[in-house]
């Protein structure tokens, strides 16, 4: 794991925080200081890191680094230092303060995956704010004996932790995400024979987590485990209990489309028809997931549909060319073969726009 910290320049508390967290991290983390943005942007080009750092608000420098940041797959925490207070935010309000909250500061605030505070008081300005309600309460040593070095350091990794645990689907390499679907696959069809691409071992411990964290945020981990199983992998054994990760601002818990629907149907294609009625809906409330593809993918592999009629019925019912993306959905993320659609499968635009959605089900 590897930290860059941005820091101002004529700060000396600051300055001795983070060197007093760095110091008390030991070899937990990799950590680097930055005090000017060229430094900055140059250390974020050439090396690879996992989370950028701000220390500190109303820098137009941090606004030009997090851009660089983002470019380079490089996930943002930011530390106010309560300069976010209200008192503070009314020092020249309408000469500095606003301009640059319209500029970059609210944006900074919103997409950090985390806002560290110091105490119950910035805590309580921070949510009146409303710009960001991924807030974390790590007292400062510097200024009180309520909490030891050590104690705040190994605080702040486990946020640099939670962070890395989020939204996992996004840090996950192409070969990863492959062997997800291969896994998907052979749960859901408990046989390894169909599973026909050519495999090899997942890379390295971290992006096996990746994959169990994803699979358990998505509601898909008794899928995917028992794929690990039956295609014989030995997976590292992670407790699920003790990962914490962080959702989007609004995030809500998706429910399975059998939980909305029900199971008292006459035939397998009304339930189809309700099915995808169902997904139409998730679909324009942008709440469509891998767990509902997976679920249609099991009812269209166990079951038999009178195709003629089922095409017919989802015609009448304006659905024909939502199945039809989702067979094409099924067969990029679940690998559903097409001899088991009963419809063609349609690649088009709002085909691409859903499966983006899938894809940043989780992104904060």
């Amino acid at each position: 794991m590897k930290i860059l910290h941005y820091i101002p320049q004529d700060d000396d508390m600051i300055t001795s925080y983070v060197t007093m967290l760095i110091d008390n991290m030991g070899l937990e983390a990799e950590n680097v200081i930055a005090t000017e943005e060229a430094v900055a942007k140059e250390k974020l080009k050439s090396i690879h890191f996992d989370i950028l750092h701000i220390h500190g608000c109303w820098r137009n420098s941090s606004a030009k680094i997090i851009k660089t940041a983002v470019k380079k797959g490089c996930r943002m925490i930011l530390s106010p230092y309560g300069q976010l207070e209200p008192w503070i935010i009314d020092e020249r309000y309408w000469k500095e303060k606003l301009p640059k909250q319209i500029l970059f500061q609210r944006h900074i605030v919103e997409s950090a995956y985390a806002i560290i505070i110091q105490g119950r008081m910035e805590e309580e300005c921070m949510r009146k704010l409303g710009w960001n309600n991924r807030i974390e309460i790590i007292r400062n040593p510097i200024i009180t004996h309520s909490i030891t070095p050590s104690v705040m350091a190994r605080k702040m990794y486990a946020i640099y932790r939670k962070i890395l645990d989020s939204n996992t689907l996004e840090l996950m390499t192409e070969h990863s995400q492959k062997t997800l679907r291969c896994f998907i696959k052979a749960g859901i069809t408990r046989d390894a024979r169909w599973v026909t691409e050519e495999l090899s071992e997942i890379s390295n411990t971290e992006q096996w987590r990746y994959l169990l964290i994803y699979a358990h945020a998505e509601r898909i981990s008794p899928i995917v485990q028992r794929g690990i199983t039956i295609l014989d992998y030995q997976a590292p054994d992670i407790d699920m209990e003790k990962v914490s990760f962080y959702l989007p601002m609004h995030y809500e818990e998706p429910k399975s489309i059998q939980e909305v629907i029900g199971l008292q149907f006459a035939t397998e294609n009304e339930r189809l028809l309700a099915t995808f009625k169902q997904i139409r809906k998730l679909i324009q409330k942008r709440q469509m997931t891998i767990a509902h593809l997976c679920e249609l993918d099991r009812e269209l592999r166990e079951h038999d549909v009178e195709e003629d009629h089922l095409c017919e019925t989802l015609k009448e019912a304006s659905l024909y060319k939502t199945a039809c993306r989702m067979m094409q959905l099924m067969k990029e993320w679940t690998n559903l073969d097409e001899g088991f659609m009963p419809l063609p499968p349609l690649e088009d635009r709002i085909t691409r726009q859903i499966s983006q959605q899938i894809y940043h089900h989780l992104k904060i």
